[in-house]
């Protein structure tokens, strides 16, 4: 594995450095498309136009699916989507892919709000197999009920009124994963920060949903996450760690979550981290299905 003694100067060096680090300690394939097209396309970014970089492991019992890389787009929306679009032409240009922008092109419609976006996401989550293969895409609301409403009517899933009712007041993210074979699926966040679930309404209401085992890392979040979408029939539970060196004393991971996370003790890295796992898993002994998010900052140093 490699470490962070190498250091670097201009942001582009910075993301490009970061991204290489993880290829090379989780022995991602090189071949893997269109990933070069990514690294590619995120150097020439400008410096001001992302904040931070997302690289992200999910272990699914012994295997280790590593290619995956989320960059943080400031505003104005309108023009990273403009670069998103940009981007995904360019991995159109190959034979045999086939992208589809249907469900995104639903959720803008014809008047879209483009200064209700706070941030958003480009990404990749690429597989030995293309047609698994899929672009990502986040985007983070402001106070914009109406498309949350939108994205809760193309996920087609039929939610109950109850339910319906906590995500137009809780949700502000919604991703869009656009596989390479012409698949595309909406999934939408529902969102509670630490002031929120601390409250003795919220929390009696968490616990009627959620199990002990699931509420006991909230000890050591700032922020809650539950992710719905007919893709996973399961809710994936998001716990954004204050400290990632809590991860351990929270999550009773396998060995190889385990070899992901001492990796990433000793890169330049935020000291928050990202966990998903679906509620079932956190009833078992040992969990061995996870996602792992670490982020480096483009904005400053600091780790």
């Amino acid at each position: 594995m490699v470490t962070s003694a190498i250091q670097t100067t201009s942001l582009s060096d910075q993301m490009v450095y970061f991204i290489k680090a993880h290829r090379q300690a989780f022995e991602v394939e090189p071949s893997l498309y269109p990933l070069d097209i990514f690294e590619d396309f995120i150097a020439k970014l400008d410096d001001d136009s992302v904040s931070s970089l997302e690289a992200s492991c999910k272990i699914e019992v012994d295997k280790l699916l590593a290619a995956r890389f989320l960059a943080f787009i400031n505003p104005p929306f309108e023009s990273s989507l403009a670069q998103a679009l940009k981007f995904y032409c360019q991995v159109e240009n190959r034979v045999g892919v086939r992208l589809n922008y249907d469900l995104l092109q639903q959720f803008l419609g014809e008047s879209f709000d483009f200064s209700k976006v706070r941030r958003s996401t480009l990404g990749v989550d690429l597989r030995q197999n293309l047609a698994d293969s899929s672009l990502k895409m986040h985007i983070v609301l402001d106070n914009y009920p109406e498309k949350v409403a939108t994205a809760l009517a193309l996920d087609s899933n039929q939610y109950s009124d109850a339910l319906r009712g906590i995500a137009l007041q809780t949700v502000s993210l919604v991703g869009f994963d656009f596989y390479l074979d012409g698949r595309s699926e909406i999934e939408f966040y529902s969102e509670l920060t630490e002031e929120q679930f601390q409250q003795p309404q919220i929390r009696a209401l968490l616990e009627q949903s959620f199990s002990p085992a699931a509420l006991e890392p909230l000890k050591v979040s700032d922020a809650f996450y539950t992710g719905l979408s007919k893709a996973n029939a399961n809710p994936v539970l998001y716990y954004h760690l204050k400290d990632k060196k809590e991860l351990l004393n929270y999550f009773a991971i396998n060995d190889m979550a385990r070899k992901v996370h001492a990796f990433y003790q000793h890169q330049e890295v935020l000291a928050a981290m990202w966990v998903g796992v679906a509620q079932q898993e956190l009833l078992n002994s040992r969990i061995d299905n996870i996602r792992l998010y670490y982020y480096k900052s483009l904005l400053t140093d600091k780790t």
